[in-house]
């Protein structure tokens, strides 16, 4: 499973995958809210093994399922 799979799939698991493909706006879409939001940035930190900063805990790198895979990448050294 690569990482956009990953992603996607937690949303499923959290039931908030109706609808969602990879480039939908999280944020305009309503997909998540801000408590929702700590939830999504702590599985990326447990599943993938990395340490986010504070400053890629941006609205930029969580707008969409892409984004956050590409976050995830640029840690991982693009290793999807």
């Amino acid at each position: 499973m690569d990482t956009k799979e990953r992603i996607y799939q937690f949303f499923v698991d959290k039931k908030k995958a109706e609808g969602l493909t990879y480039d939908t706006e999280l944020l305009k879409s309503r997909y998540i809210n801000s408590l929702f939001a700590l939830q999504i940035v702590m599985f990326v930190e447990k599943e993938f093994g990395v340490k986010l900063g504070r400053r890629e805990i941006s609205t930029e790198n969580f707008h969409s399922i892409n984004a956050i895979a590409a976050l995830v990448e640029s840690h991982l050294g693009g290793n999807g």
